[in-house]
């Protein structure tokens, strides 16, 4: 969701800028996609999720120390799952995973990502959000 621009008009009060109403709807649509809930916006998610900044409640590790599922709360204060999709058994790491973000039903899924022969990504596919 893009931010919607509040109409000013060309001058004070000369009838051609948003009418009240329609212009604290505008901006009460923009403060929800800031803020998160219901209307976050991919973006926003994208970023919290690049940052790791979800706090981790709760994990679940496989044999190797790796997470596998974990509850995880949002900066929004919405619950989530995180829940890894891939994991590489050479470099005993996380190749792939998915973060769900309950409030708005959008998951946050990062792709496998490519590992050189040292173990290091080299390739990381882009963050999609559904």
């Amino acid at each position: 969701m893009a931010i919607s621009a509040i109409g000013i008009g060309a001058a004070a009060n000369d009838g051609t800028g948003d009418p009240l109403r329609t212009a604290f709807g505008k901006a009460n649509d923009n403060f929800r996609g800031l803020a998160g809930g219901e209307t976050v916006f991919n973006e926003t998610l994208k970023e919290w999720t690049t940052a790791e900044a979800f706090e981790v409640t709760s994990v679940t590790r496989d044999s190797d120390g790796v997470a596998t599922t974990a509850v995880v709360k949002w900066p929004d204060g919405s619950a989530g799952t995180f829940t890894t999709t891939a994991k590489n058994t050479t470099w005993i790491a996380i190749d792939a995973y998915t973060v769900s973000h309950a409030d708005s039903g959008k998951t946050v899924t990062q792709s496998a990502v490519t590992r050189d022969s040292s173990g290091a990504v080299i390739t990381k596919p882009a963050l999609s959000v559904a």
